[in-house]
């Protein structure tokens, strides 16, 4: 299977006039340099387009396997990674992840906002995952083809936060807060 294109819906889309220079900033759970799980944001470096119809879009990555899973409700995966670099969609629910290492934790909420981060903490032991909700949390996982993160860079540690104005890059939270998933579109 292959993932072509994101169209972002217009909660994401704050004073955007024009697509230029607008990027997708997301959450990252990844292994940092002794193998430990650490909450990025990243940049990626491929701009947005318009769409053809309204809107913009981006050509993401290339994907392969999508896997469609269902958690049940108030359950906990345990200690674990992601067995390839990948996107986590939550579609509905909630995810609380955690760390054995720091003192991040990541709220993850399905549907309207944030429920799209990368997992690519595929070194070292991994990360904790709880799904708290009183229903199901659905998601989908969706690896890069070959492993292949898609080009982007780190604007710094933890969580991407939403900027309320619209027209300044996203900032990383600080290593020790409660911090929640927010794919955002900002400028270059």
């Amino acid at each position: 299977m292959h993932l072509s294109l994101l169209t972002i819906p217009p909660f994401f889309l704050p004073c955007i006039a024009s697509t230029a220079n607008h990027y997708l900033t997301l959450t990252a759970v990844t292994s940092d340099s002794s193998s430990h799980a650490v909450l990025e944001c990243w940049r990626f470096l491929t701009p947005f387009s318009t769409y053809p119809t309204t809107g913009i879009s981006l050509p993401l990555a290339n994907t392969t396997n999508v896997t469609y899973v269902v958690l049940p409700p108030k359950s906990a995966e345990g200690l674990h990674k992601p067995p390839h670099p990948m996107f986590f969609v939550l579609l509905s629910g909630i995810a609380h992840v955690t760390f054995p290492f720091n003192d991040q934790e990541l709220w993850i909420h399905g549907g309207t906002e944030g429920g799209l981060i990368v997992a690519n903490d595929v070194e070292g032991i991994g990360h904790f995952t709880e799904y708290p909700g009183e229903e199901e949390s659905v998601a989908l996982q969706l690896p890069f083809r070959d492993g292949i993160v898609p080009v982007h860079e780190v604007m710094g540690r933890g969580a991407c936060l939403k900027n309320i104005q619209g027209d300044e890059s996203e900032r990383p939270g600080s290593a020790g807060e409660k911090q929640q998933a927010l794919g955002t579109v900002g400028r270059g």
